[in-house]
């Protein structure tokens, strides 16, 4: 399969491209600006909730598990009855979500709105990049999804500010109910400006017994993974779950192989422009994923930091990223994206290992560094990768392609936060790790051991992670040869 241009350069309608961007990075802000306020208010929300840990971590695995599920499904519909209508029904879907988490009265109800919002952020994600390559194929395109990847740091940048402030002044509901209005809006306005410019070319048949394959191995994996952060005590539980996953797997890859309308075009693997670039996102993902779990529990539970001030003091790891990634998306169109792409990865993995030998006497210029740095080098990374694994599939493939680039973004981001824990788990007991997360009452001598130990076990943390990243590099040097750009 070779990688397909539906329009020479120049031929883009600009005017169209702009009305694109302006309502696909309103849905793009929104989710960032979601996932980063419950990061940030993680603590508020956990008190106020009678919360532990497990379930605090929920609180985010619901939305990563929401948003994972039905994006085969997502992007093989898009593919085969369009994009607009369906990308609008997952503001929809996320709008309702929202509401419905500002209501919670307990872990678990937040926990299943959480997945209700993740389901139309799935939506969301998978169904933008398909139109914005649709409206800037053969054009800006890396430009193009560099103002997508912009708007949700943006979200993300005034998540950590606004979250604290809106907490402190009105309550954690609201953190959610901001979303509403801001939906119902971009729904209608996405109704009346998007025009449907994909024309499907296959026949209109749904592969429901890969997708069911598909979400049975889902399930199974992110169960799985959650489970095994908490601990031996559900050995047996990831044991089964694991056993599932893989049967699943392999039931789904032998179905999708023989079957005539297949849910996921296994041949798409052909393409190394498109395996390499998913393979490496899949790595960074797995890298940055919980970065800024890993900041907040740094400020917030180690050093003692409010909401408001650690989103301060994460500004520079946010604004970098800001400048980079619209720099590089610019750039990239230019210069081609893969070169782009193995200079960020080599300067985030630096930034990692930088940011591993923190403590709490560490001097606040050092992280500031640090924290540039890594967003600097995803920022460089991000919008070339995706650009590159968009512009090498053909046009009826880009709703699955997209998929499935945010299918395994969504696991690494799971692993990533997994890992994570168990991690710091090795240091801190799960007894202890919740107790400073609630502020519950401990004597001094115990909350400075814990705090340093947790400051410590973040450190080694960012070592794994800058390994993990490093790796990713090996994918994108891979990739050289075979650059379509």
């Amino acid at each position: 399969m070779e990688a397909v241009q539906t329009r020479k350069p120049g031929a883009v309608d600009r005017k169209y491209l702009w009305t694109v961007l302006s309502v696909t990075t309103i849905g793009a802000f929104m989710a960032g600006l979601d996932t980063r306020i419950v990061v940030v208010g993680l603590d508020a929300v956990a008190k106020a909730l009678h919360a532990d840990i497990e379930q605090a971590l929920w609180f985010t695995q619901a939305y990563m598990l929401g948003s994972t599920l039905m994006l085969l499904l997502v992007g093989r519909l898009a593919d085969l009855y369009g994009r607009v209508k369906l990308y609008v029904a997952g503001f929809l879907v996320f709008t309702i979500g929202s509401l419905l988490a500002g209501t919670s009265t307990s872990p678990e109800m937040l926990i299943s709105t959480r997945f209700l919002q993740g389901l139309g952020g799935g939506i969301l994600g998978t169904v933008s990049a398909a139109i914005v390559t649709d409206a800037a194929a053969g054009g800006p395109l890396a430009f193009a999804l560099s103002i997508n990847a912009l708007a949700f740091r943006m979200g993300s940048l005034l998540g950590l500010t606004l979250g604290g402030l809106i907490i402190g002044l009105l309550d954690w509901r609201y953190i959610f109910w901001i979303n509403v209005p801001v939906g119902l809006l971009a729904s209608w306005w996405g109704l009346k400006a998007l025009r449907e410019t994909y024309r499907p070319v296959e026949a209109k048949k749904m592969d429901w017994p890969g997708f069911l394959a598909f979400t049975a191995f889902m399930v199974s994996i992110l169960l799985a993974l959650t489970f095994e952060a908490y601990g031996l005590s559900y050995r047996r539980i990831v044991n089964i779950l694991l056993s599932s996953s893989l049967v699943s797997l392999v039931v789904f890859g032998l179905w999708e192989l023989r079957s005539r309308h297949p849910l996921l075009d296994l041949r798409l693997f052909r393409v190394w422009g498109f395996t390499g670039g998913v393979i490496a996102q899949f790595l960074n993902a797995i890298a940055f994923g919980s970065v800024m779990l890993l900041f907040t529990l740094y400020f917030e539970v180690g050093k003692g930091v409010s909401a408001a001030g650690t989103g301060l003091l994460i500004l520079p790891y946010e604004l970098s990223f800001l400048v980079f990634s619209l720099l590089s998306g610019k750039l990239s169109d230019k210069y081609g994206y893969v070169y782009f792409s193995i200079a960020g990865l080599l300067i985030g993995s630096a930034a990692l290992f930088i940011l591993s030998g923190l403590t709490l006497s560490t001097p606040y210029h050092v992280f500031a560094l640090g924290s540039a740095l890594l967003g600097a080098g995803n920022g460089l990374f991000i919008s070339p990768n995706n650009s590159a694994i968009m512009s090498s599939v053909p046009e009826h493939r880009r709703g699955i392609a997209s998929a499935l680039r945010n299918v395994l973004f969504n696991l690494g981001l799971t692993l990533s936060l997994n890992i994570s824990v168990l991690l710091l788990s090795s240091r801190l007991s799960y007894s202890l790790i919740t107790k400073l997360l609630i502020s519950a009452e401990l004597d001094q001598a115990t909350l400075d051991s814990g705090r340093r130990s947790l400051a410590l076990a973040i450190g080694e943390t960012f070592r794994i992670l800058g390994i993990v990243n490093l790796s990713a590099a090996i994918f994108s040097f891979s990739r050289v040869k075979s650059s379509i750009r």
